[in-house]
């Protein structure tokens, strides 16, 4: 495998992952604005039950029959509301590996083609 095709796999993987990190923050903040409920508490505020509303691995919210329901989250959900969520960590973690996906792109990548282009006639 040639540098450029390293370069071009590398850039592939870092879309990827920051395009998926991305959908998770847009849903999390939806889940969390919907059932999580206000303050700085880890707990679930929902009609309906609460044993399968998580943040991980993929934020969902609470299904299943009504009932007014308050109840503590897990220790991995109450981490990424408290801390990920609630403090905005995950919108700021989204823009900068967007930033560092274009920062690659430019210093990487773009050289490749600009070296091409002068080669041409």
């Amino acid at each position: 495998m040639d540098k450029r095709t390293g370069r071009i796999l590398l850039l592939a993987s870092l879309v990827a992952l920051t395009t998926y990190a991305t959908a998770y923050t847009i849903s999390a903040h939806s889940v969390a604005s919907q059932w999580a409920c206000g303050g700085n508490t880890g707990y679930w505020c929902c009609m309906g039950t609460i044993d399968n509303a998580t943040f991980f691995p993929w934020p969902r919210g609470p299904l299943g029959a009504c009932a007014e329901v308050i109840t503590k989250m897990d220790p991995a959900d109450e981490f990424i509301y408290l801390y990920l969520i609630r403090t905005w960590m995950l919108i700021a973690i989204c823009i900068s590996s967007w930033m560092l996906v274009a920062l690659y792109f430019l210093k990487a990548i773009l050289p490749f083609f600009n070296k091409n282009q002068l080669r041409q006639p």
